[in-house]
């Protein structure tokens, strides 16, 4: 097998056709599996799944896991020379899944690698990302510095084949046995930043990631967990935790200030939802609420896992 492609999916099916149709219809030089993890589906729609997708491994996930444990489910049961993991909010236009293998085969030094994603509207989401320190993600964090693309960076203007330090968790494809020699992704984390932490401890262990700008995807963002969905209100303060866990490298100080910026952070924008919510806007409430959730327990020492299953189980 070439390549073992590896889906996760919160039981959104109208969304998840798209990806399998696209991958099916632009997928025709490799040979390739595709592993759908199949979280909290209804019957009716894993009917549906296996009724209309013969051809997909369906693996069921029905108690409560994060991104990494959720794919981890599938990882270790591929097959492939290759894994690709890739969001079911993802479709592709060209034969993105060949280009990537035919890229991987030609550049031994390449350990994982992502085509250009772009947003629905066509413009760039992500074409490579220079390593963050922690000041950099609460200057991010604070809107002070621009996280991904704009006009000046040095990324946009790149053409073709280029190293990146860090990589979007959408679409990352990685040879297998380096993948598995980093012990798959890091389940302490459940919504973010498991991408930033593979591609940080592939670079530390002498890997190295590229990005091919002629291969391209488009990713439609924030289905899962979205700003106006209720499960933001667990995501959010699962996704802070996670933060703080992977920039403090041990450091209680370091701890400590993240934490308290995060807060501040949170309550500045629970004031604004507030507003907006005040003002009519109907998805605004869950953005209030989310950011409260933050606030009341960005200070435990609950894992990322543990605050989203607090919250979760409540809604």
């Amino acid at each position: 097998m070439d390549v073992s492609i590896v889906i996760v999916c919160m039981n959104n099916y109208k969304q998840l056709k798209d990806c399998l149709d696209s991958i099916k219809k632009y997928t025709s030089k490799v040979s390739y599996e595709v592993l759908l993890v199949a979280y909290f589906f209804s019957e009716e729609n894993m009917k549906l799944l296996k009724d209309e997708y013969p051809w997909v491994k369906v693996i069921v996930s029905n108690e409560i896991r994060g991104f990494s444990a959720n794919n981890n489910l599938a990882l270790r049961q591929t097959t492939g020379k290759y894994c690709f993991i890739l969001n079911d909010d993802t479709y592709m236009t060209m034969p993105v899944v060949d280009g990537l293998f035919d890229t991987m085969e030609s550049h031994s030094e390449i350990a994982a690698l992502s085509p250009q994603v772009l947003r629905p509207n066509g413009t760039i989401q992500f074409c490579g990302f220079p390593p963050h320190s922690w000041i950099d993600w609460l200057l991010i964090l604070f809107k002070l510095k621009k996280d991904a693309i704009d006009k000046s960076s040095s990324y946009v203007n790149s053409q073709g084949l280029i190293q990146t330090y860090d990589m979007l968790g959408a679409s990352i494809f990685i040879r297998t046995n380096i993948l598995k020699e980093m012990e798959y992704l890091d389940e302490r984390y459940f919504y973010g930043p498991e991408d930033r932490a593979l591609t940080t401890k592939l670079n530390q262990n002498g890997y190295s990631c590229w990005v091919d700008n002629n291969i391209k995807l488009v990713h439609l963002g924030g289905a899962t967990g979205g700003k106006t969905t209720k499960t933001v209100l667990a995501t959010r303060p699962a996704n802070r935790k996670g933060w703080v866990l992977y920039y403090d490298n041990g450091s209680k100080m370091r701890k400590i200030i993240l934490k308290c910026a995060i807060f501040v952070n949170s309550a500045f924008w629970s004031i604004g939802w507030l507003i907006k919510s005040i003002s009519g806007n109907k998805s605004a409430k869950n953005s209030f609420h989310a950011n409260l959730n933050v606030c009341r327990t960005i200070f435990s020492n609950s894992t990322p896992t543990e605050t989203f299953k607090s919250i979760y189980t409540k809604l």
